[in-house]
């Protein structure tokens, strides 16, 4: 859960950057943290969830 809070906040941080190299006419620097906040936001964060059913105890009869 840390793990994505902290990507989230990353990615947040270089769509600013980006959005303020753009407005700086920094044109290249504009771009790359544009995509580099949207590559961080759209990767997957790999969660492992385990579910455990309970076992039949024997045959149903109606």
């Amino acid at each position: 859960m840390i793990a994505a809070i902290i990507l989230v906040l990353a990615g947040l941080y270089c769509l600013a950057r980006g959005v303020m190299d753009l407005r700086a006419k920094r044109w290249a620097w504009g771009v790359l943290g544009i995509v580099s906040g949207i590559a961080i936001m759209a990767a997957p964060i790999p969660t492992q969830v385990q579910v455990e059913l309970p076992a039949a105890q024997g045959e149903m009869t109606p």
